[in-house]
C-alpha cells in the first residue's frame, strides 16, 4: 500500500548521517540500511518502547525531529510505569533518579500554596488502602517525563539501541500484502521509511520491518498513515506556566503535594515536577480572562508572573519563568492504531489531557505491550497474529484512561464553592481503573469459563487482568513480589496441590523456545487461583490463562494455551 509519501517515486535505499544526544547531523555515523525496527520519537513513550525492544534483544533505531531532552519537566510517572521500569531491572536507577511526591490522586485545595486554610482531598479510605498496598513500588515515588527519558535513553543506548535526533521521518511506503504478508527475515522486506535531516534537509532511505510512530500529538506518521482522531474532544483551554522558584523553608511540604489554589486572583495548580526548584501551575481561571471560544491567547509575561504569586501566596517571590504555554486539553482516539507494519502508540494513537495525570503512562504501557509482542514475532516464537491484538487490548485500556480525564476536568469546572472530596470519591474508581485495572476483555488472552470479573480493589487472578502484587517471603532475598517473580517474561503460578502443572509448562515453553519461569505459591497467595489450578502470566503482568482445577493432561492443556495465544506450535 502507498502511504502519503513526499516522493512520487521511491527511490533507493541509502545510507545517511543521524545524531545522538542533541548533536546535529554530521556526516560521520551513518544510518544503517535495515533496521528490524524504527521508532519515530524519542519522548518518553518511543524511548521507553524502544528500551523495552532492545532489552529482549531486537535492534531498534530510534529517530527524531528535535531534541525532546530539552525545554521543562511535564508528566509525571505512575505506580505502574514504575512497575514496567522495575521488571526491565531499573528500579535502582529510579530510586536514585526520582523523588517522593504525593499520594497517589491526593491534593490539597487552599487559597494560597504558603498558606492559608487547607483542605487535604482523598477518595474513601479504602481506595487511598488500596494504593498503598497495590505494587511493589512505593506509591509516592515519582519521576517526571525527562527523568523517564534518559533512564530510557541510557538503557537503550547501552543495549546496543540507537538514536539519532535532528531526523525527521517524511515519507512511508509498504508492500501491498503488508497486512498479512510474513517474512522470515527480521530486516528484510516491510517498511521503507524516507528520512530527512532538519539540519540540512538532506533525504535517506531505510528499511524497517516495523514501524512504530510515537511521535506526539500532532503525529507525522499518523498523518502518512491517513489516520485522523474523529473523536477529538477540547475539553478546556488554558494557559501552563512552567517556572523555577526556591519557596520559603516552611513550605516544605508543599513539594509533597497535588495544590490547588482557588482566591480572588486566580484559579490554580502548583505542583512540583522535581521535587526541589521546579514547579508547573495551571492557570485555570482569573479575572478578566478572554473568552477562549475560538482558541485561546498567549498570556503577557507580567501578567503570568502576577497570577503564579498570587496562586503561591508571595507577591514579591523571585520567578525564572521557563515558558507559559496557551494550549487546548483534547480528548480522542485515532481511528486505527496500525496499518500493516506500522503502529501508533501514545498521544500518536491518544490524546488526553493532563487531567488525571496518566497521558504519559498510558503510552509507556502501549509501548510495553507492543513490544514484547513484537520481540516474540521477530524471535519467531509468535505468529504474526499476535500483532492484531495490540490494538484491542489498547482501546480498552485508552478508554479507561480517557473516561477519567473527561470526569476530572469536568469536575474542576463545576467545583465552584463545593466539596471538592465529592468528586475525588466519584473519580476514585476511574483513576484506579485508568492507571492499573483496567482489563482486555479481548486479545492475547484466554477468557474463563466461568466467574464474573472482580470487583475493582478484589484483586483476584483474572484473564485479561494486571496479576495482583503479592508479598512473598524467598529464602533468597527475603520478601520479593508476586509481579517481580514474573519479571519481564511468561511465568506460571501453581497451586499448593497443582505441581505437575510446572513441568508441563516448562516443556511447552522450551517448545517455542521462550523463557517461562514456574512458581507454587502457598493456598490463598492469589485469590482465585485453585489449590490445584494453576494461572499462566504474560511479559505484561497480564494474566493470560487461569485453570481451576489440576487437568487430567498438564501438558497437552499448557501447549494448547500457549498455542491459541501465540500461534501454532513449531513441529517437533
Amino acid at each position: 500500500m502507498r502511504i502519503r509519501d513526499t516522493k512520487t517515486e521511491a527511490e533507493p535505499v541509502t545510507a545517511g548521517p543521524g545524531v545522538v544526544a542533541g548533536e546535529r547531523p554530521t556526516a560521520g555515523r551513518p544510518l544503517p540500511a535495515t533496521v528490524p525496527v524504527l521508532v519515530a520519537g524519542a519522548g518518553p513513550v518511543g524511548l521507553a518502547t524502544a528500551m523495552f525492544l532492545a532489552q529482549r534483544g531486537v535492534a531498534v533505531l530510534v529517530v527524531d525531529k528535535r531534541n525532546p531532552f530539552t525545554g521543562p519537566p511535564r508528566a509525571l510517572s505512575s505506580i505502574r510505569t514504575l512497575e514496567l521500569l522495575r521488571a526491565a531491572g531499573l528500579q535502582k536507577a529510579v530510586e536514585r533518579t526520582g523523588w517522593y511526591g504525593p499520594e497517589p490522586f491526593q491534593a490539597v485545595f487552599t487559597d494560597s500554596a504558603l498558606g492559608g486554610a487547607r483542605q487535604h482531598v482523598a477518595p474513601p479510605e479504602p481506595y487511598v488502602r488500596w494504593l498503598r498496598n497495590c505494587s511493589p513500588v512505593d506509591s509516592r515515588l515519582v519521576l517526571n517525563h525527562l527523568q523517564v527519558q534518559r533512564l530510557a535513553s541510557d538503557e537503550l543506548l547501552r543495549r546496543g539501541g540507537d538514536m539519532r535526533l535532528g531526523i525527521a521521518v517524511t515519507g512511508l511506503e509498504q508492500d501491498a500484502d503488508a497486512d498479512t504478508y510474513v517474512d522470515p527475515d527480521p530486516v528484510s522486506g516491510g517498511v521503507r521509511v524516507r528520512l530527512a535531516d532538519t539540519a540540512t534537509g538532506e533525504e535517506y532511505g531505510i528499511t524497517a520491518r516495523y514501524v512504530i510512530g510515537a511521535d506526539g500529538a500532532h503525529s507525522t506518521v499518523r498523518r502518512l498513515l491517513g489516520l485522523t482522531v474523529p473523536d477529538r474532544e477540547v475539553v478546556a483551554r488554558l494557559h501552563t506556566a512552567f517556572y523555577r522558584a526556591d519557596l520559603p523553608t516552611e513550605a516544605a511540604g508543599l513539594r509533597d503535594t497535588a495544590c490547588f489554589v482557588r482566591n480572588a486572583d486566580v484559579y490554580a495548580t502548583v505542583f512540583c515536577v522535581n521535587g526541589r526548584d521546579q514547579w508547573v501551575s495551571h492557570l485555570m481561571d482569573y479575572p478578566g480572562r478572554p473568552d477562549d471560544t475560538d482558541g485561546i491567547a498567549p498570556l503577557p509575561t507580567d501578567r503570568a508572573l502576577a497570577l503564579l504569586r498570587s496562586a503561591v501566596g508571595d507577591p514579591g517571590l523571585p520567578v525564572e519563568l521557563t515558558a507559559v504555554n496557551a494550549w487546548e486539553a483534547a480528548v480522542g482516539v485515532a481511528s486505527a492504531f496500525r496499518r500493516g507494519r506500522v503502529f501508533l502508540a501514545g498521544d500518536s494513537a491518544h490524546v488526553q489531557s493532563s487531567a488525571g495525570g496518566l497521558g504519559m503512562n498510558t503510552g509507556v504501557q502501549d509501548g510495553h505491550n507492543l513490544a514484547w509482542k513484537l520481540a516474540a514475532v521477530l524471535r519467531g516464537q509468535a505468529a504474526e497474529r499476535l500483532l492484531d491484538t495490540y490494538e484491542p487490548e489498547r482501546r480498552a485500556a485508552v478508554r479507561a484512561s480517557l473516561a477519567l480525564s473527561r470526569t476530572m476536568h469536568r469536575g474542576y469546572r463545576s467545583l465552584g464553592g463545593g466539596d471538592p472530596n465529592a468528586l475525588y470519591e466519584l473519580a476514585a474508581g476511574d483513576y484506579i481503573r485508568a492507571m492499573m485495572r483496567y482489563a482486555y476483555p479481548s486479545g492475547a488472552v484466554v477468557p474463563p469459563d466461568t466467574a464474573p470479573a472482580p470487583d475493582l480493589l478484589a484483586d483476584h487472578v483474572h484473564p485479561g487482568h494486571r496479576l495482583p502484587h503479592r508479598p512473598l517471603k524467598t529464602p533468597e532475598n527475603g520478601r520479593t513480589s508476586t509481579l517481580d517473580l514474573v519479571g519481564a517474561d511468561w511465568a506460571l503460578f501453581a497451586g499448593p496441590h497443582g505441581t505437575p502443572w510446572r513441568p508441563a509448562a516448562t516443556e511447552a515453553a522450551a517448545a517455542l523456545g521462550i523463557t517461562l519461569s514456574t512458581h507454587r505459591v502457598p493456598d490463598g497467595t492469589l485469590p482465585g487461583l485453585a489449590s490445584d489450578g494453576a494461572v499462566l502470566v504474560r511479559p505484561d503482568h497480564f494474566v493470560a490463562w487461569r485453570a481451576d482445577r489440576l487437568a487430567a493432561d498438564p501438558g497437552t492443556a499448557v501447549k494448547r494455551t500457549l498455542a491459541a495465544l501465540l500461534g501454532p506450535l513449531p513441529a517437533t
